[in-house]
């Protein structure tokens, strides 16, 4: 540890007297070491080091969320700079340039990276980033590694054979979206019927090989209608519920109503009215159940301990996961389909030996045979047969019966808008792994300001991303 380098970074603590800060050297860690506040020896940061020095640097202490002030782009650019050149040495700045800056709203980020000397190209993840305040103080330092191989290819498919590649394994599905203002040019918050973009697809390589999300250990999902279930258990039985439960506390938050149950008195639980009422903590032997006004469950958090000799098998599991799916909508056999990712096998589908501690399922909102995006419901099933957890998008709670689901616009002629404005980028990828990069084609969209992610069923209109949050140099 360099002691000089230490003391330096005690400065980047604003509201902080340098001399209340100490240093521990994290256990099991090396080379990393945990910055505290000495009169309550409580944790506001952390340094990771390596041979070039400074490899990471976190700052997580509210005060300087709360210090006043407003930093402009520039103001954090200097920012960024003056810690490259207070830290690093020639060998890591060579080379080194601003990439882009991001303005997150909250949070800001300055982003350093290098170019290849033979295409002048972009290598993405070769420098360092920042994360800074509104206030222009940093809060997160992450730095790369020098050492790494750049491959290029004996030869290369062109941008055209890539474009077709990619076009034909492309794939379009109806479905119902959110033209979200905080996500879309020209959104408007509502839903509309669209079809969506495949994301299974990331690039194509100099040779011509498909490469998509399965790198990422991320198939693509099958879609399942769900088995008829004619008796729904009710939810305080699901979440395991009994005469001996008391209902140790009950608020009501805006819209939504919490109920807190224990086998417990309120007092032998030993946490604060806050703690207990908090619908993102989990409380030991407590089970949580947060109901929208109307009465339809949103939420439910289960932290007892359920012992028993029988395991209940996965169909048993499902048949449960389904009953809850009751208590969120009258209509559970139409509203919803089971999500199963096909790189995965599902549990108790097996030859039955491996222990389960828990079943989890995934169930998507649909609408007249059409699904909606970002609506889903979440279950955990322990094998006693309990739900312990269960967490429903606020979207699922929406009523989609007013959307119109026919198409103007063909699912034909919405590939060959795609087609029109798709342009396959010749980019380095980085496997971070092997410290590599590569070349591959990316898909990119230059006649528009975004990406493209939609395109409306009626209208043909596409749903482009919103991406002048980002300046790129």
């Amino acid at each position: 540890m360099n002691d000089l380098i230490i003391e330096q970074l005690k400065s980047y603590f604003k509201g902080i007297d340098p001399a209340e800060l100490k240093i521990e050297q994290m256990e099991y860690e090396e080379n990393v070491y945990d910055i505290l506040f000495e009169e309550w020896s409580e944790s506001v940061g952390s340094v990771r080091f390596d041979e070039l020095g400074i490899a990471e640097f976190f700052i997580y202490t509210d005060e300087i969320d709360t210090l006043p002030g407003k930093a402009s782009k520039f103001d954090m650019i200097m920012q960024a700079e003056g810690f490259i050149d207070r830290f690093y040495n020639k060998e890591f700045k060579n080379g080194l340039y601003l990439s882009a800056y991001i303005d997150l709203g909250e949070y800001h980020i300055v982003l350093y990276n290098r170019k290849d000397e033979r295409l002048d190209k972009e290598l993405p993840d070769s420098g360092i980033s920042f994360t800074m305040l509104s206030n222009g103080l940093i809060s997160a330092v992450e730095r790369e590694k020098l050492g790494y191989d750049i491959h290029y290819p004996d030869q290369s498919i062109t941008s055209n054979q890539a474009k077709e590649i990619y076009y034909n394994q492309l794939q379009l599905e109806p479905v119902i979206a959110k033209y979200a203002k905080d996500t879309y040019l020209y959104g408007d918050n509502c839903y509309h019927y669209v079809y969506e973009l495949e994301d299974h697809i990331i690039e194509v390589d100099t040779a011509g090989n498909i490469h998509t999300t399965e790198v990422l250990g991320i198939g693509r999902s099958i879609i399942d209608k769900l088995p008829n279930v004619t008796n729904y258990t009710d939810i305080y039985t699901l979440a395991g519920l009994t005469e001996e439960h008391m209902k140790v506390a009950e608020v009501k938050k805006g819209k939504q109503r919490m109920e807190v149950w224990s086998r417990l008195p309120k007092e032998s639980l030993r946490v604060s009215d806050e703690d207990l009422t908090d619908d993102e903590l989990d409380i030991p032997e407590a089970i949580k159940l947060v109901f929208y006004n109307d009465g339809r469950l949103i939420k439910l958090m289960g932290q007892e301990y359920h012992q028993s000799d029988d395991v209940i098998s996965y169909e048993e599991a499902l048949n449960r996961a389904i009953s809850l799916l009751a208590a969120i909508s009258i209509q559970p056999l139409n509203h919803f389909r089971l999500q199963k990712n096909l790189q995965l096998p599902a549990l108790g589908e097996d030859d039955g030996a491996a222990e389960v501690d828990s079943y989890f399922f995934t169930f998507i909102r649909y609408e007249r045979g059409v699904r909606v995006t970002d609506a889903t419901v979440t279950v955990e099933v322990d094998a006693t047969g309990i739900v312990k957890h269960a967490d429903a998008d606020p979207e699922v709670l929406n009523d989609f019966s007013n959307i119109d689901l026919h198409e103007e616009v063909s699912l034909s002629e919405a590939r060959k808008m795609i087609k029109e404005a798709l342009f396959m980028d010749l980019s380095w990828v980085k496997d971070h792994h092997a410290q590599r990069y590569t070349l591959s084609y990316l898909p990119s969209y230059p006649m528009t300001t975004g990406h493209i992610k939609m395109i409306h069923t009626k209208t043909g209109e596409p749903w482009v991303i919103d991406t002048s949050c980002m300046d790129q140099y």
